[in-house]
């Protein structure tokens, strides 16, 4: 099944800004994180190559090239002829923990900035879509919820929908600044959550939080939304600066197996 995040969200996710540094690069990066954040499944064809590489920001002739890598890499197939196009074949690895730190010290950032980032962008942009958000983009949340549950256990579907209910809820907000925004947060914080373990009582309070959510928002309720995601923002924060370390007081002695996972 593809991706319920609508095209505008696509397009924002990838093309947040101008790239800066290495277009080869920066294409590759984009795509990668795209498709680990689940906007694009296997399975799914990308957009035509003219329209992907003003998105991103590149020459067609760098995007090529960065499909070219991803396919030999097996995450993508170029297919030629009436029906051809690229294609996605698999989601590409996690980064690991030094090359998410390397591509943060690459964008002169932290883990402490990119969380503060979060906090004001999303906290802010849920209680728009208190306001805001029409009828069916409530109900389209609520419909989510079940798949929580479902995929309460399967950790790499679960960080999915996770990143679909949040910018679902940007869509909601109806402000394309602060959707930009807010999508730029989900792809950073995407690449630090798949480089640390879960458990199924963490995304079982996960999912618990968002029913708090979509709750308030089915009232109309703009306090009660930011209350609700203060406190999912904040229970994010934690686990992940109790994982990674505080960048404003480095440590090393973190133990990711602490969890036990």
């Amino acid at each position: 099944m593809g991706s319920l995040v609508s095209n505008l969200t696509k397009v924002v996710l990838l093309g947040r800004r101008k790239p800066e540094g290495n277009a080869y690069e920066i294409a590759v990066e984009r795509l990668g994180s795209a498709i680990r954040l689940g906007l694009f499944r296997v399975g799914d064809r990308l957009p035509a190559e003219r329209d992907l590489a003003a998105y991103i920001g590149v020459s067609r002739a760098t995007l090529r090239e960065a499909i070219r890598l991803l396919s030999d890499q097996g995450t993508l197939d170029a297919r030629r002829g009436r029906s051809g196009g690229t294609f996605v074949m698999a989601t590409p690895d996690p980064l690991t923990i030094s090359e998410v730190q390397d591509m943060f010290a690459a964008r002169n950032t932290t883990l402490r900035e990119i969380l503060d980032q979060r906090k004001v962008i999303e906290v802010g942009v849920a209680e728009l879509a208190a306001i805001r958000a029409t009828p069916s983009q409530i109900a389209h949340l609520k419909s989510m919820l079940p798949r929580f549950a479902e995929f309460r256990s399967v950790t790499v579907e679960y960080r999915r929908l996770d990143t679909e209910f949040h910018l679902m809820i940007g869509e909601a907000a109806d402000s394309p600044r602060l959707q930009e925004l807010l999508a730029e947060c989900h792809r950073d914080l995407s690449e630090m959550m798949s480089t640390v373990p879960h458990s199924s009582e963490i995304r079982g309070h996960s999912t618990v939080q968002h029913a708090e959510i979509v709750r308030a928002l089915t009232t109309r309720d703009p306090a009660a939304v930011r209350a609700a995601m203060s406190e999912h923002v904040a229970a994010t924060s934690s686990f992940l600066i109790g994982l990674l370390g505080d960048p404003v007081v480095p440590s090393t002695s973190v133990a990711l197996n602490s969890t036990g996972n």
